[in-house]
């Protein structure tokens, strides 16, 4: 009998689960594989991607929530999707979802925000059965992460993610088979919360707290593709408690710079750091590295991202700063690292060689472990581009300026 997998969901960790689910099963004459986008999904990658494209480029079949109602024999993964499930409506009881917690504690909104805020030092991904009510059903697998004292909301957010798809994947075997083992979930420390808990239209800073808590804050709404928090009409991207006790009033500016804000709190002075990932560019740009490296300051914008996914590292790769790029890579940038496109570091060291015929970065790359072959979101590595471009290979491997 032909089973259905649904992938209901949104952003990587559904792309992640799907990429899998093709690769594994699309070739399997008794399975057929679906997608129910969620309804914001426009099809265009963002600073995550598009189910919904990803589904449109691959030719997967996209239905809805009442068609799948009827389908017996299904798997249904819910991942990150926007709609509370009415187990009632479906003909199938494998039904699954992720939660973006250690379940029972932080059911509901906002899992790798409010961890931040009441301090914990541990969070993690649950894979459960959907039952009646919110994040309720038997646990099938846990996976715990440790919450750094540098981690912003986003952070903790992109780590669950990864391991979210993880999970899913580790499991989809036992998942289809009905040969999983779950546990209820117990009443003790179980806690909910409801997306009224947080209201982001009038996000502040309070100042009138421990310097702690006030760190916990800017990192708690630190999360860039949305909203940082703002003070003195600066975003916030970190904070750092000092070593000095406050003798002035919470809240007092008792220093400002380019970089920084030093404020009272009612224990300790608390470094409050700008987003100055703007300027950064601009003289990452310039090869203003000396100013360039003074805006690093704060470790932190180090592996930062626009709204494009540019991070520094992809910056002076671009305008081949070759300089900042061994700094940034000393100091902890991600040479991984890909844009909104999947465009990697090779291919934008191809670009300053296509431009200046200067190869260094695109060994420097190479030497580093990054290949040829990594492809894009569209599905293309380098050789397609270095083809585009009318490069070859052994060219920009030997140094030679391409006329």
């Amino acid at each position: 009998m032909q089973q259905t997998i649904c992938i209901a969901g949104k952003n990587n960790i559904a792309v992640n689960v799907l990429e899998y689910c093709l690769e594994k099963y699309q070739n399997h004459n008794n399975i057929e594989i679906v997608c129910i986008p969620t309804e914001g999904d426009k099809g265009v990658n963002g600073w995550q991607r598009s189910l919904r494209w990803y589904c449109e480029q691959h030719h997967v079949n996209m239905v809805s929530l009442t068609e799948i109602y009827e389908v017996e024999n299904l798997l249904f993964l819910s991942v990150e999707f926007d709609k509370i499930i009415d187990v009632k409506k479906f003909r199938s009881n494998k039904l699954f979802n992720i939660h973006f917690s250690l379940l029972p504690q932080y059911k509901g909104m906002y899992p790798s925000v409010l961890p931040i805020l009441f301090c914990e030092r541990k969070t993690g991904v649950t894979l459960h059965r959907i039952r009646e009510g919110i994040d309720t059903g038997e646990i099938i697998d846990q996976e715990e992460i440790k919450i750094k004292i540098e981690d912003s909301s986003l952070d903790i957010y992109q780590e669950l993610n990864l391991i979210g798809a993880k999970i899913v994947i580790e499991n989809i075997e036992k998942l289809l088979s009905g040969e999983f083992t779950c546990k209820k979930q117990k009443a003790t420390g179980s806690t909910y919360f409801s997306v009224g808990t947080i209201d982001y239209k009038n996000l502040s800073l309070n100042l009138r707290c421990t310097a702690f808590q006030v760190c916990n804050q800017v990192r708690a709404f630190a999360f860039r593709p949305y909203q940082l928090l703002s003070y003195g009409g600066s975003g916030l991207i970190a904070g750092k408690v000092t070593k000095t006790i406050s003798t002035q009033k919470p809240g007092t500016v008792l220093e400002e710079n380019d970089i920084c804000y030093i404020v009272s709190t009612i224990d300790y002075n608390v470094i409050l750091y700008k987003d100055v990932l703007d300027v950064l560019f601009e003289a990452i740009k310039n090869n203003d590295n000396k100013n360039a490296i003074y805006y690093c300051s704060c470790k932190k914008i180090i592996n930062d991202r626009d709204e494009h996914g540019w991070t520094p590292l992809i910056v002076a790769t671009y305008f081949n700063n070759k300089e900042m790029v061994e700094w940034l890579v000393e100091n902890g940038a991600d040479i991984y690292t890909v844009n909104n496109n999947g465009t990697n570091l090779l291919m934008y060291a191809k670009e300053a060689y296509k431009r200046t015929g200067d190869n260094t970065l695109y060994l420097f790359y190479c030497a580093k472990g990054l290949r040829e072959n990594m492809k894009d979101f569209f599905g293309r590595d380098l050789y397609y581009y270095l083809k585009k471009d009318g490069i070859e290979l052994t060219t920009i491997k030997g140094n030679r300026i391409v006329k």
